[in-house]
């Protein structure tokens, strides 16, 4: 019965982002947020719900067994929100639809400060960031503080930003080293990266560059970075992680996967360049350069499990410039005197949607991971086999 009842959920999901910004992205704020509250109850629901993701056992295990020293020097703000879902009687399901609702929450903050330039990013909201929103547990909800912490910088509101900085360190540590790499490629780059830097760089890390060179990273993180907290067990444990045999060659993709993924990467690339130059907007363009660099910097380190940490949350902020692109076309490019630049927008956007329709159908159709919580509401899970692992 999961699968069917993942093609059903899912679907939903997907259908109603993929068209409520359209009719609704301009409304004012009550109205927005009344609107709001069906696909953000419905996100908590659906993705909530799921029995499945890199790190959930774990996460259950450690919000079941809260007193099981299996894993300690946890960061505070996350065991204390543990500790009140636990006194309010959520069970593990409930939290995990908390853990849900904290990230769609800042996301809609981050995209509600686009305005109506945002009407069409929320369509590729899920595409870009279930993935790692439902692997990476603790980082993955992170985000929505890092979403929150972004409009507090374009709004200059310091003690918001700094008060949502201190509470995003302390449940997760990375979050903030994310912030602050965004952060870093607003002042440093002023205007979207050339296309002529950007392609070959993308290029040459899919197709050319030997991803085993990177083991070096493990000497430099163990002589040189302190993050704190628990993800600190990854940099003392560095050599694990990130030198040789941390290379996972089975996470090798095929020529045609890198081919496809290239274009797709290519295309948001151009489209977004182009319509930056057409209709600019700086709040968008540092968005679109750190996506720029993630998507570049995953290739290079995309056999490496914990490197991919520091990288997807950048490549998977491409649902903002993707949607700008959208948005212009549709007011600035659509109705164009320029004959050849309306075609190869038109099919330039089209090509990427039939690649994400492709991807995404594959995830809900032909899913042997789909599962969710009430069939394994009576589970016992071993803390042996979470020490082994």
């Amino acid at each position: 019965m999961s699968i069917i009842e993942h093609i059903l959920l899912f679907s939903l999901l997907f259908g109603v982002y993929a068209f409520w910004g359209k009719y609704n992205a301009n409304k004012s704020g009550t109205e927005f947020w009344v609107a709001a509250l069906v696909p953000i109850l419905l996100y908590v629901f659906v993705t909530g719900s799921r029995y499945w993701g890199a790190d959930y056992i774990w996460y259950r295990f450690m919000y079941d067994n809260p007193f099981q020293q299996v894993y300690v020097n946890e960061q505070i703000a996350f065991e204390w929100l543990n500790q009140f879902l636990r006194s309010i009687g959520l069970n593990f399901a409930g939290a995990y639809m908390v853990y849900a609702f904290i990230f769609i929450i800042g996301a809609f903050i981050l995209l509600r400060s686009y305005g109506e330039q945002s009407m069409y990013m929320y369509s590729f909201l899920l595409p870009a960031t279930l993935i790692f929103t439902t692997n990476f547990i603790r980082q993955g909800f992170g985000m929505g503080l890092v979403f929150l912490a972004l409009v507090f910088f374009q709004k200059r509101k310091w003690l918001y930003l700094a008060l949502t900085l201190f509470i995003a360190f302390n449940l997760h540590s990375v979050t903030v080293v994310t912030f602050a790499i965004i952060l870093g490629i607003f002042f440093v780059f002023r205007k979207p990266i050339h296309l002529l830097i950007s392609i070959p760089l993308l290029l040459f890390f899919t197709f050319a560059f030997d991803g085993q060179k990177l083991s070096f990273i493990a000497d430099l993180l163990s002589d040189y970075i302190d993050l704190g907290s628990g993800f600190q067990g990854y940099i003392d444990d560095s050599d694990i992680w990130f030198g040789e045999d941390a290379f996972r060659d089975t996470w090798t993709k095929g020529t045609l996967a890198l081919i496809q993924l290239s274009v797709f990467n290519i295309l948001v690339f151009y489209l977004g360049n182009i319509a930056l130059k057409i209709r600019e907007n700086k709040q968008v363009i540092y968005i679109y350069n750190a996506f720029v660099l993630g998507a570049i910097l995953q290739m290079a380190v995309y056999n490496f499990e914990i490197l991919q940490r520091f990288t997807l949350p950048m490549e998977m902020l491409y649902f903002i410039p993707l949607g700008y692109i959208c948005y212009v076309y549709s007011h600035d490019i659509k109705n164009h005197r320029n004959i050849r630049l309306r075609k190869y927008f038109h099919l330039g956007i089209i090509i990427i949607l039939a690649y994400l329709f492709k991807e995404w159908g594959k995830f809900i159709f032909s899913n042997p991971n789909a599962d969710f919580f009430w069939y394994h509401l009576d589970d016992v899970i071993n803390p042996q086999n979470l020490i082994q692992w």
